[in-house]
């Protein structure tokens, strides 16, 4: 139908344009000879002004020309006559010239002015001379005609020619003009007028042709306005957007078919029903604005998104569109369209909870956190009291998944996830920020003081074993607090403040809480201040390689010391390595490092190897960091240092941790082949602290374990202590490795070991890390015992050892080596 409209709105257009075109051709034929004749009589007119002002200016250039006829006739017949014809030939000049410009354009005006004004100096020069001549005195005469007549006169008449001259050329031109606009005028007349008379047939024929098909378009339409409504009413009824038409109040008075499949109700079960009741309670104040507003408006439309209920009184969203049609004496009520959004709401809702919740856990993320941290300080600054944040940081999460997997890992975080929320009140906030930490919101609180139970609470829930995986498993958190309020806080601030305090918990031995105090940030400050040191360190040269020897316990010689870093800081001296290795290896400062490292533990090992050629030659360890070990081109590196340094690869020995060897253990057997096909040694350091299995161990090509001193510590004492050491020198034998013994120091310790079968020992007992100098002067004079002839070190048999009192550290070793050298 719409169609059949458009087409009878394009013929009525047709019919309009035939209309318009004939009665634009019946007027322009009319007007095209009226400017005819006025375009004519506009040319006569300029050609008879041209010609009038070519003919003043002629009679000026006659008057001219008689001035000068007179002025010679006066110099050899002098008398009244001729003088007086000269001053009437003068007179008519004048006239001619003032007639002229009156008729002339602005520039002829400004000549003839001009001309006028030299004229006028001209007559009282041409007095002066007659004068003279009735005078007698030619010679006054002669010279007032060359100095002032002729000079004058040359000029005028030179001007009146010239402006003569051009005149007349204009003139002629104007009258060429018009003879040949005449003559256009003629030809094109009948032309214009057998046109003119071809367009009013031709728009004519298309006038009758149109009124014709209007005619049968109108036919056509009424007859296809039927098909129409039925079509329409066919749509409707199968449409699955619900139609209702209202009264102004609300009240239903018809119900698309639609609304049976979509809401439940048959037939006219919504009629006389009013829209407003079906509409969710929270909602109906803004659908009756919403339906004042379309009442007011007539042909407006509004539209709301909103809930609706069904037959089964479940809600469904709908997007509501209210059309005041109550002007259409076929609707005479506001159309309501209803069009179903559910799965839209909930697309909407999915995103939100991807961009607002963690996927892991369920809980809010940063943003969301951050968000409700904002409003609950607006909120404490209209009342009184205070937010808390903590900010929590499982404890040795890392090792729970470098043991278990990262499967078991996330289970236990959404485990923690749980109970968190169940240590908080209902309007609190328990937020994952990422990996192991969580963070929470407590509102409403009285004082600080408030804060501490919760976080003993949280302690105290964590302390009950998690059972994952057939295993139970127990973990402790290092909470930092932070309490403030919106006069004081901002939530950067809090959040910066709780995290500050987390790590003060941390250093505290972990598993506990501390409150944040303005030194802290004080410290934080400080380890960024360090952070930047640090990075510069290497480019100022501050960094130094020291050098522990490794004893071997039964045959008294120095075969091995290990490589250690340390930083020889120009203001804060010399930084013990505890307080700068974690910082660079979670800032990844540890790569440039540990390759500076082994590049100048090789370059030493090499000259020592020149100074001291002995059989075996001496060893060198250097320790890899986890960040080192994953570097993709790690064995490339090392290939490529042993080359710039010349140290035989079999005299480098690497040291690993096992917690390394378990974070990917297949990618970690893998490096460590590739590593050993270069020749050189490696040894797992720290070895008994991380839960590495037996399974895989026996699958490394490992040369040597080194117990960690923590066990060593305690053999003389502590019973378990002796047995772990014990247990690991026989794996070790078992495993064909060889082992040593780390943080020695006592003779004590070193005689049971030494009973025991370790292989070496390494401590303070023995000599605490030195420079490269001191340690050259260990080598030729050696701590215990004398040095043989190759300058290494011939050890006393352990039984023989002095004890503790006995020994002395390794600065005096060095001075006492050097003063004998």
């Amino acid at each position: 139908m719409a169609g059949l409209r458009c087409r009878a709105r394009q013929k009525q257009g047709g019919v309009r344009l035939a209309l318009s075109g004939l009665i634009l051709v019946l007027v322009g034929l009319p007007g095209l000879a009226l400017w005819g004749a006025v375009t004519m009589f506009q040319s006569g007119q300029e050609v008879d002004h041209a010609s009038r002002l070519s003919d003043a200016l002629q009679e000026a250039r006659h008057a001219v020309v008689t001035e000068e006829s007179l002025e010679r006739k006066y110099r050899l017949e002098p008398g009244p006559e001729i003088r007086a014809s000269h001053r009437a030939a003068g007179a008519q000049m004048v006239a001619a010239l003032a007639k002229a410009r009156s008729l002339a354009t602005d520039m002829d005006v400004a000549m003839a002015d001009d001309v006028l004004a030299r004229h006028v100096l001209y007559l009282g020069a041409i007095d002066r001379m007659f004068d003279a001549v009735d005078a007698g005195d030619t010679a006054a005469a002669t010279a007032i005609d060359q100095s002032e007549v002729d000079p004058a006169f040359d000029y005028v008449e030179e001007q009146v020619l010239v402006v003569a001259e051009q005149s007349r050329a204009r003139a002629l031109q104007h009258l060429d003009a018009f003879s040949t606009l005449q003559t256009r005028v003629v030809f094109a007349t009948p032309i214009v007028f057998a046109l003119g008379l071809g367009l009013v047939m031709f728009f004519g024929l298309m006038l009758v042709s149109y009124q014709k098909q209007v005619r049968r378009a109108a036919e056509r339409e009424a007859a296809a306005s039927i098909r129409s409504e039925r079509r329409f009413r066919s749509l409707i009824q199968s449409a699955a957007d619900v139609v209702l038409i209202c009264q102004p109040t609300g009240a239903v008075t018809y119900q698309s078919p639609a609304a049976e499949a979509a809401w439940g109700y048959e037939g006219d079960a919504l009629i006389g029903q009013s829209l407003i009741e079906m509409i969710h309670p929270e909602e109906q104040v803004a659908a009756l604005d919403l339906l004042e507003q379309v009442r007011e408006t007539p042909g407006g439309t509004r539209e709301i998104e909103l809930r609706l209920r069904d037959r089964a009184g479940a809600w469904r969203y709908v997007e509501l569109i209210l059309t005041n049609l109550l002007h259409e004496p076929a609707i005479e009520g506001v159309v309501a369209t209803t069009h179903g959004i559910d799965e839209r709401k909930a697309f909407e809702r999915q995103l939100t909870q991807q961009a607002f919740y963690d996927s892991l856990t369920g809980l809010p993320n940063r943003a969301l956190f951050r968000d409700r941290l904002d409003r609950a300080l607006v909120r404490t600054g209209r009342r009184r009291g205070a937010v808390a944040v903590l900010f929590l940081d499982l404890d040795n999460f890392k090792l729970v998944n470098d043991s278990l997997g990262h499967q078991v890992g996330d289970q236990l975080l959404v485990e923690v996830a749980r109970r968190l929320q169940t240590c908080v009140r209902s309007a609190d906030t328990v937020a994952r920020l990422g990996g192991d930490e969580f963070v929470l919101l407590l509102e409403s609180l009285s004082s600080e003081a408030d804060a501490g139970p919760v976080a003993d609470g949280i302690a105290a829930m964590l302390a009950t074993p998690f059972r994952l995986d057939g295993r139970e498993i127990v973990v402790t958190a290092s909470i930092g607090i932070a309490v403030g309020d919106a006069g004081a806080e901002l939530a950067d601030s809090l959040l910066r403040n709780a995290d500050a305090a987390m790590y003060r918990a941390k250093a505290r031995g972990k598993g506990c809480h501390a409150v944040f105090e303005p030194s802290m940030q004080t410290d934080t400050l400080a380890r960024l201040e360090l952070e930047a040191e640090l990075r510069q360190a290497l480019e100022r040269n501050e960094l130094r390689v020291h050098y522990q020897p490794i004893v071997p316990l039964q045959s008294g010689r120095i075969t091995d010391v290990e490589a250690l870093v340390r930083w020889q800081h120009p203001t804060r001296g010399l930084v013990p390595p505890i307080d700068f290795i974690p910082l660079a290896e979670e800032t990844g400062l540890i790569v440039p490092l540990g390759l500076w490292v082994l590049e100048q533990a090789c370059l030493q090992t090499a000259a020592w190897h020149r100074e001291f050629p002995t059989a075996p030659p001496l060893v060198v360890s250097v320790n890899l960091s986890p960040r080192q070990f994953q570097m993709p081109d790690l064995v490339e590196e090392v290939s490529r240092v042993l080359a710039i340094t010349g140290l035989p690869a079999a005299c480098l020995k690497l040291e690993i941790t096992e917690g390394v060897i378990m974070r990917d253990v297949e990618a970690t057997i893998a490096t460590l082949w590739r590593l050993r096909t270069l020749g050189i040694q490696l040894a797992i350091d720290d070895f008994g602290t991380g839960y590495s299995s037996l399974a895989y161990l026996r699958r490394l090509p490992l040369d040597v374990l080194k117990i960690d001193r923590s066990f060593i510590m305690g053999i003389g004492e502590n019973a378990e202590d002796k047995a772990i050491v014990q247990a690991i020198l026989s794996l070790a034998k078992s495993l064909g490795l060889s082992v040593t013994a780390e943080g020695i120091e006592t003779a004590e310790q070193a005689t049971m070991l030494s009973g025991w079968q370790c292989d070496r020992g390494q401590g303070y007992y023995f000599a605490r890390p030195l420079d490269a100098e001191k340690t050259t002067v260990l080598l030729r004079a050696g701590c215990c015992g004398t040095a043989d002839g190759d300058g290494l070190v011939s050890v006393l048999p352990v039984s023989e050892w002095p004890g503790p009192a006995a020994h002395v550290d390794a600065v005096r070793v060095g001075e006492a080596c050097e003063a004998a050298v």
